[in-house]
């Protein structure tokens, strides 16, 4: 095993959200191990400073480097300057960790689209708008570390959540097709789910004493996100689940399923077991895969 310290000094990473919680936790492990760090977040804290503001403070009170920022990831031409800011700051942008985002509740029947659509714009277009800006820099240096925070609810789904669940959903295709868009490069996209007890998890978790809340702690969670950001880290187009002292890969597979040359309704109907029979699954790494597993029929 590699015993070797995993360093960021000379990097310049961009944390939304990073005011609290999980964001602050990630942001903390990379200035702690070298990086210089851009903390984001739209809050006020309790003694009417912007909370960017007072954790940047505190993070350089302990020698390290870290800069505030307040734009709102929501607003397209905020989240640009987020990541204007922090290359006219630093000069460069190595990293990007987008997390910042609220819950979105409500069943598919009786969400608001105003609910609906601030979720999507929160969580999936602040993603894209942060992430298509700082592309545009990590392009032009030849490499770059980005992950993106979804969720395991927008990977398998949860009930009363449409817009949470769709955002978090959309942001998994949308790291999927910008890490093959950039993978002429050395530029790794990749996302996070993470499982922790904070923010609006935290009531969900103390409700469970099974659940040990030692291990539910963000700062078991940011080792994951401040691996995916290293430069050695060749992992791309994936989605990690990452909390309670485990990490694991998440993924979408195509399974053999039924062929027939006349499928009929009534044959997917019988044969429906082996339609979803998920032995034998393959893991693709682009849709075009696909075509790979549609049978040849020797007529």
């Amino acid at each position: 095993m590699n015993t070797a310290e995993y360093r960021f000094d000379g990097q310049v990473a961009l944390v939304t959200g990073s005011g609290a919680g999980l964001e602050l936790a990630h942001a903390r492990l990379l200035a702690e191990r070298g990086a210089q760090v851009v903390i984001n977040d739209i809050s006020t804290a309790d003694d009417g400073r912007p909370l960017a503001d007072v954790v940047s403070e505190q993070l350089r009170d302990e020698g390290l480097t870290a800069v505030s920022a307040t734009g709102n990831v929501g607003v397209e031409t905020e989240a640009i300057g987020l990541v204007r800011q922090t290359v006219d700051t630093f000069g460069r942008i190595d990293i990007l960790v987008n997390n910042a985002g609220a819950g979105g509740s409500g069943s598919a029947q009786e969400v608001s689209t105003q609910t609906f659509a601030e979720t999507l714009n929160m969580h999936l277009f602040g993603t894209f708008w942060t992430m298509q800006e700082a592309l545009r820099h990590m392009r032009g240096q030849g490499h770059g570390r980005i992950v993106n925070t979804t969720s395991a609810l927008g990977v398998f789904g949860a009930p009363d959540s449409v817009p949470y669940v769709t955002a978090k959903a959309g942001v998994v295709g949308l790291t999927k097709a910008a890490s093959l868009d950039n993978r002429d490069l050395d530029i790794r996209i990749n996302a996070l789910a993470p499982v922790a007890a904070t923010g609006y998890a935290k009531a969900y978790f103390e409700n469970h004493p099974d659940l040990d809340l030692r291990y539910l702690q963000a700062s078991i969670v940011s080792p994951v996100v401040a691996y995916l950001s290293h430069g050695s880290c060749e992992l791309t187009c994936q989605t990690l689940a990452a909390g309670g002292g485990r990490a694991a890969l998440l993924f979408s597979a195509a399974v053999p399923g039924l062929s027939s040359r006349t499928l009929s309704i009534e044959e997917v109907a019988a044969g429906l077991d082996q339609v979803t029979d998920a032995e034998g699954f393959r893991i693709l790494d682009s849709s075009v895969e696909q075509y790979g597993l549609l049978p040849r029929f020797n007529d």
